[in-house]
């Protein structure tokens, strides 16, 4: 009897350290991965508002940004002169992205 009961109890402790192998643990770093993408976007965003705001004192003041005035700096966006080149960066990061998203869907 002594055996039958030590067998027992040695298969229930060994069935209760594999369940608790099993068991899953949040990771710890997990929530830190999204914490990146969202501060990045709030730095993002707190560079385009200095800009902005730039953009605006020099339009109330007069003042000149690089040689040029507000009126010029929007005549110039509004010409697109830059569209060919924000076109090629567009494509080149399509492509990289692209790479990356097949490089992952091969992996897995």
């Amino acid at each position: 009897m002594l055996g039958n009961d030590y067998a027992r109890a040695r298969k229930q402790y060994v069935e209760e350290v594999r369940q608790s192998f099993n068991h899953v643990q949040p990771d710890e770093y997990e929530e830190e991965a999204g914490a990146g993408t969202a501060s990045f976007f709030k730095v993002r965003l707190l560079i385009a508002v200095c800009i902005f705001a730039a953009f605006v004192l020099c339009d109330r003041t007069g003042s000149r940004f690089y040689n040029y005035t507000t009126k010029e700096i929007v005549s110039m966006l509004e010409k697109e002169q830059f569209q060919s080149q924000l076109d090629s960066i567009r494509e080149a990061w399509h492509s990289l992205t692209n790479e990356k998203q097949s490089e992952e869907t091969k992996n897995e």
